[in-house]
């Protein structure tokens, strides 16, 4: 039993000895067996947050913003130029709930874009020759989808495609801190004449300043209401309040940053709450070198005196 052991563990050693000096040409060129090879893929890396929603200046002038990024999925970097082709989809708009971009609103940098070799990425560019003339109302978008990739790369199936959002923003839009003082109704338990700082959400989120025209912003609450209103304090600046039926909407002068209105988005309950610049405040203005709104205006209701309202808006931060 011994000596047969020991003949049969040789003859297996000394055929492993062989079959590891011979080449199995059916498996390595792929005839049969399980091969393992690199899979190189194109994708929109943006895709997993599509739409993507930015914010685009309103400007007479000529602007040039980032859009989607094209990246190459896999190990390295191009060895020679990929042509990746991409095709505009406005059902991929209309599906978002967007409004599709005017033709006449942009330019892009050519649909057949490259990524050169050493680079493993490329962006696309998407120019505006006037924003101004955009409704800043809507949401428009563009859509894309990957159709074509050159030197043998895989389309992904599932970040093919994206949905780029843009939201026209004037000059005054934004995330502000509002310092706010009333005066005139304290009968009514509003504070009077007691300075406060309008409390933020987490994140840092105060007061916004949301564009609604090219040269208007309406005040949006993010920490009482989450709403348009007018906010203030009660008596002894206490606790956060705001008034019903109101929305404030600011205008300024483009040329000089005055502000020239202030005026209420909401129509009349009954009461006959409304907003207008106060007259012996003469400086109501847009600050551009602090980005720093000071607005004197007074709000008006039936029965009632005027009340006097005195903001000073610092900007903080870009809006969400």
């Amino acid at each position: 039993m011994k000596k047969l052991s020991s003949i049969s563990a040789l003859a297996i050693a000394a055929l492993v000895t062989v079959a590891g000096c011979l080449k199995d040409k059916g498996f390595e060129n792929g005839e049969y067996g399980t091969q393992i090879k690199e899979v190189k893929g194109v994708a929109f890396p943006q895709s997993a947050s599509s739409p993507v929603v930015i914010g685009v200046n309103a400007l007479s002038t000529t602007q040039t913003i980032d859009g989607p990024i094209i990246t190459l999925e896999q190990d390295g970097k191009a060895a020679s130029d990929v042509q990746v082709t991409l095709q505009l989809n406005n059902a991929l708009v209309t599906a978002a709930g967007y409004t599709v971009l005017p033709i006449s609103a942009y330019t892009t940098t050519p649909l057949i874009v490259t990524i050169p070799a050493g680079q493993k990425t490329a962006t696309v560019k998407i120019t505006f020759p006037n924003s101004a003339a955009l409704d800043p109302n809507l949401t428009y978008g563009l859509g894309f989808t990957i159709a074509s990739v050159s030197g043998g790369y895989t389309i992904a199936s599932n970040q093919k495609e994206i949905v780029f959002g843009f939201n026209v923003k004037n000059k005054y839009d934004g995330n502000y801190t509002l310092r706010i003082k009333t005066r005139g109704w304290a009968a009514f338990g509003i504070s009077e004449d007691l300075p406060g700082t309008w409390p933020s959400i987490t994140g840092g989120y105060s007061i916004g300043m949301v564009t609604g025209g090219p040269n208007s912003v309406r005040l949006y609450d993010y920490w009482g209401f989450d709403d348009f209103i007018q906010p203030a304090f009660t008596t002894g600046n206490a606790t956060g309040t705001g008034f019903g039926a109101t929305a404030p909407r600011f205008t300024f002068d483009l040329a000089t940053d005055k502000l020239i209105n202030v005026s209420n988005d909401l129509p009349d309950d009954g009461r006959g709450r409304a907003f207008l610049l106060n007259p012996a405040v003469t400086d109501s203005r847009y600050d551009p070198a602090t980005k720093t709104i000071y607005a004197a205006y007074l709000m008006k209701q039936n029965g009632r005196p005027n009340m006097q309202i005195f903001d000073t808006l610092v900007y903080k931060s870009a809006r969400p």
